[in-house]
């Protein structure tokens, strides 16, 4: 009876513990599930960025006019989107990964922002009133980037604003036909030119009819991550008016939407 316990016990420590094929076995499928959940992790991720920011960009539009409503001129204090020398505030390397300032290196589509904007300037002149159309609408200053500033969101805290009734008067005007034909599908007319200009922190719409002024999810503060609002101007010397609110990647809020479609697992997609 007694060796028939000690075998019963000898057995029952045996198989106590896991052999090491169990234990590859085990690993293997653990690697292989967590090879499939980590793409699909990031998907996720990437969908509530696209989300977020469609509607981000959707709210931001909405405000800016509701202020125009109220205060019959657009928010004064926003970004110039040029560095204090006056060239269009960009990255300070052809990284991506290793810049420090500036907007962002990368692009939708390839097409950087910083590619598809040039500091141009607005004058008054018989049949060319630009600078009126843009100074009448409420732009009564605007401020540049400092490019010693630790933080691109924040570049423009220690800078004095920039009073637009200078003439000429810098601005960062719309020239790239990838992202002109995103905001007028039906091309400019004569006469008509973009504006863009950052929503930055001063603003005059912070308080308003806005909160604060968010930044694009996952912007770390290296690259400018703020929303850029794009104004249309008018050689007659109209008021300007607002085309539409981008990213600082350049990307619209129509190809915002798409890219979060495009994100989506197989099968989620709607309509």
């Amino acid at each position: 009876m007694m060796r028939v316990r000690r075998e019963m016990g000898s057995r029952q420590g045996r198989r106590s513990g896991f052999t090491l094929i169990e234990l590859v076995v085990v690993v293997l499928i653990i690697a292989t599930l967590a090879g499939l959940a980590i793409p699909v992790v990031a998907m996720i991720g990437r969908s509530s960025d696209m989300a977020a920011s469609a509607k981000t960009q959707a709210d931001l539009a909405n405000n800016i006019q509701m202020f125009f409503m109220l205060q019959k001129r657009y928010p004064q204090g926003l970004d110039s989107l040029l560095d204090t020398t006056g060239a269009i505030y960009a990255s300070d390397t052809t990284d991506g990964n290793t810049q420090t300032r500036g907007l962002p290196y990368m692009g939708a589509d390839g097409t950087r922002l910083q590619d598809q904007l040039t500091a141009a300037t607005l004058t008054n002149a018989a049949g060319a009133e630009w600078l009126r159309s843009f100074s009448r609408s409420g732009f009564d200053w605007v401020y540049d980037h400092s490019l010693t500033a630790a933080d691109s969101n924040f570049s423009t805290m220690g800078s004095p604003p920039r009073l637009t009734s200078t003439s000429p008067f810098a601005v960062a005007e719309v020239t790239g036909a990838a992202l002109t034909a995103k905001l007028v599908p039906r091309g400019l007319q004569t006469g008509q030119r973009l504006v863009a200009l950052g929503i930055g922190p001063r603003n005059t719409a912070v308080g308003t009819t806005i909160a604060n002024c968010p930044i694009y999810p996952g912007c770390d503060g290296r690259y400018y991550g703020r929303y850029v609002a794009v104004f249309m101007i008018y050689a007659t010397g109209e008021r300007a008016t607002l085309v539409g609110v981008i990213d600082s990647y350049g990307r619209h809020n129509d190809y915002t939407i798409q890219q979060f479609n495009q994100s989506l697992p197989d099968g989620a997609r709607q309509g």
